[in-house]
């Protein structure tokens, strides 16, 4: 039994930064990989568009399961961890994927009509403009809302690490101190893989898609596909985080 809240913090803030080290870097790189890949414009100044969502998403999951480990026991976050948090993950995994996809088969698409609308320069570029600033934002909330979810899902199934946490946090027997505890756990575990995906991951993703610019639509095409059969494979139970 903890007697120190703040010290149970300080413990919590350390295991997450030593679990984000390592371990969370190879859970979270078949996920995140091909995001990187699969977008057009993906880069070291625009690739916090992907990591912020993806992270708040894993910071709303750790929170979520100390606060009901807090207050409901170990039991409840057992029931989350076997049953809708697989679900949770599949689903938005999938949702990214279908998105990488569709925005390459767009991007394409637009592409060979680019020069055809040239001919007509300033009445496709008066009606144009305002629809697609508009759909450019649909494209990046969907694309955010799906990163936050499947953020959230892979907290949703405990490492090792956490579920320590889970147990101090169910002995506390309270959900305002297990909340502290995943939020604890949640700031160390995101910091390192924020960092490294937003400058070494990005940067070899930037690198390839340069180096193979001829396929890049395929590259972004294929790194959709991967995500949906994982996203599938995830949901289905085939595939543990």
């Amino acid at each position: 039994m903890m007697a120190d809240i703040t010290l149970s913090f300080s413990v919590a803030l350390l295991m997450g930064l030593t679990f984000g080290a390592g371990p969370c870097n190879i859970t979270c790189l078949p996920f995140l990989g091909p995001v990187f890949l699969g977008q057009n414009r993906n880069n070291m100044q625009t690739s916090w568009k992907t990591i912020i969502p993806f992270s708040l998403g894993r910071l709303t999951g750790y929170t979520l399961l100390g606060t009901i480990a807090g207050a409901f026991g170990l039991a409840a976050t057992k029931w989350i961890e076997e049953g809708i948090a697989s679900q949770i993950l599949g689903i938005a995994t999938t949702l990214v994927g279908i998105y990488l996809v569709f925005g390459a088969y767009s991007n394409k698409k637009s592409c060979a009509s680019h020069h055809s609308a040239k001919i007509k320069d300033e009445q496709p570029i008066y009606f144009n403009k305002t629809p697609s600033h508009k759909n450019e934002t649909q494209s990046t909330l969907y694309l955010s809302i799906s990163l936050f979810a499947m953020g959230t899902g892979m907290a949703l199934n405990p490492c090792i690490p956490l579920v320590t946490i889970l147990t101090i946090a169910a002995t506390m027997a309270t959900p305002v101190g297990g909340a502290k505890l995943g939020i604890a756990f949640g700031l160390g575990a995101v910091v390192i893989p924020s960092l490294f995906f937003a400058f070494a991951i990005s940067y070899f993703s930037q690198q390839i898609k340069e180096h193979l610019n001829q396929w890049g639509k395929k590259i972004e095409q294929l790194s959709g596909f991967m995500l949906i059969f994982l996203g599938i494979f995830t949901g289905l139970g085939w595939i543990q985080v």
